[in-house]
């Protein structure tokens, strides 16, 4: 949500410059009557709140997502498990000879 915030912040901001720059530099066209220096000056200071805002959002959903992720635990019985493991020993153990057994099916001699 926090990129989604941004790039849109940037990406008024970039619109607005360059509407300012079309302002400036062609005085006689007919969007010269549209856009108005306080209008502009609006949407600028829109864009930049948008960018605070996306950056505020930013630095306060990281630390949160960690915490929120909490310890590994295992996905069948929901035993603490290390760092990376998605199963405890017995489970890994069990899925591993399933695994083994599906793939391997050919007669010992």
């Amino acid at each position: 949500m926090s990129t989604t915030i941004l790039r849109l912040g940037v990406w008024i901001l970039i619109i607005a410059l360059a509407l300012f720059v079309i302002d400036t530099s062609f005085t006689n066209s007919p969007l010269a009557g549209l856009l108005s220096a306080d209008l502009l000056t609006y949407i600028l200071i829109f864009a930049g709140l948008l960018i605070v805002a996306g950056v505020i959002v930013r630095i306060f959903s990281k630390p949160a997502g960690k915490a929120a992720l909490g310890k590994n635990k295992c996905r069948v019985c929901g035993t603490a498990v290390p760092q990376g493991a998605i199963y405890c020993r017995p489970h890994l153990r069990g899925v591993l000879e399933r695994e083994d057994r599906r793939t391997h099916n050919t007669r010992m001699r």
